[in-house]
């Protein structure tokens, strides 16, 4: 079993090994960073172990802090596997589990290390969906949440989380950026999200897109592969424009353009949190889901457009179709008010 966090002890000279447990998903893995940077700082010779799941591995991979990435393959994650996998753990003398959830829980549950595990605050966060009526106070961000996780070691964790790529990557990326841009700003547009609700209508894109073009300013499109053929009007008028790319590449190569773009427009999606990790202010747009529930882009400058409607947030995902037919959390978003949060950051 492991110990209570509260009868935690720092060993004299500090942690050895640390494990950091986050399997997922892309925009909640950037937000453990503050944690990860903080326990570099404070335990500067430990061998820091970040444990992912095997898409969201290359976001963690180039981090100086982190000394070794643990991934978890596609095909290796029944219970006999994390299990096994959970010997990996034996020689820790720290576990830090940013997930909580069944799969960190099998991992953990033999340990004889103290282990750090995060208080996810799942029935606060309900109560937004299911009783808003009681009016719950907006949940702290989530960043705020990894750090409480750490307060036991008396470690300071800064609130911004940095994402770091490859030198090469942003090289690049710059050239991309500037020859589609001809010295004037690119904006990122990343149209994609795992979600229906949390979507903003092709139609609405397709106006930003052509909004941006007419004032010549350069238009980089990220996405998987998946969501770029779910847009097919979008993607015939980006294939025909000057001036636009559609880049459907790694991790790596997103976060390298979203740090050299200006601005980068987005849904509640993880793309949103790697622009904010690269430095890049971003338009965020909620639709079935909220900033209250402490996922807001992180850091300063960023403009969030949520219109606060009765019914928001009614998920604390994203859901397939709106559970009320009107879908008005994202249909009552104008082009033009999401056209000048883009020219506000730009002429800042």
């Amino acid at each position: 079993m492991s110990r209570s966090v509260r009868a935690l002890a720092v060993p004299e000279g500090g942690f050895q090994r640390i494990a950091v447990l986050r399997l997922s998903s892309l925009g909640d893995v950037i937000l453990t960073l503050p944690v990860v940077h903080a326990l570099r700082r404070a335990y500067p010779n430990a061998r820091i172990e970040y444990w992912v799941k095997e898409e969201f591995a290359s976001v963690v991979r180039h981090d100086p802090a982190i000394t070794h990435v643990r991934v978890l393959e596609r095909g290796a994650r029944r219970l006999e596997d994390l299990v096994s996998m959970s010997a990996e753990l034996e020689s820790c003398d720290l576990i830090v589990d940013l997930h909580a959830n069944s799969r960190t829980r099998v991992l953990t549950m033999r340990q004889s290390a103290p282990v750090l595990r995060l208080d996810s605050r799942r029935w606060q966060r309900a109560r937004w969906v299911h009783a808003r009526w009681t009016r719950p106070a907006p949940l702290p961000h989530v960043t705020e949440r990894y750090a409480a996780t750490v307060a036991p070691l008396g470690v300071p964790v800064d609130a911004v989380p940095r994402v770091t790529v490859p030198a090469d990557a942003v090289e690049q990326a710059t050239v991309t950026v500037q020859a589609l841009a001809s010295g004037k700003p690119c904006v990122a547009l990343a149209p994609g999200a795992m979600h229906a609700t949390k979507r903003w209508p092709e139609e609405r894109w397709c106006e930003l897109e052509a909004a941006l073009a007419a004032r010549g300013v350069g238009r980089v499109i990220l996405s998987t592969a998946a969501e770029r053929r779910a847009l097919p009007r979008l993607a015939a008028q980006v294939a025909a424009s000057t001036g636009a790319s559609w880049v459907t590449d790694s991790l790596e190569r997103c976060g390298a353009l979203l740090g050299v773009c200006a601005a980068a427009v987005t849904h509640d999606s993880g793309l949103m949190h790697l622009a904010a990790a690269r430095g890049t202010r971003v338009v965020a747009l909620f639709g079935s889901t909220s900033p209250v529930l402490g996922f807001a882009p992180c850091g300063a400058g960023h403009e969030v457009i949520s219109l606060g409607l009765p019914c928001q947030p009614c998920t604390l995902h994203g859901r397939e179709r709106c559970p009320k037919r009107h879908f008005r959390c994202m249909m009552g978003i104008e082009v033009a008010a999401v056209r000048d949060r883009v020219t506000r950051l730009l002429e800042s």
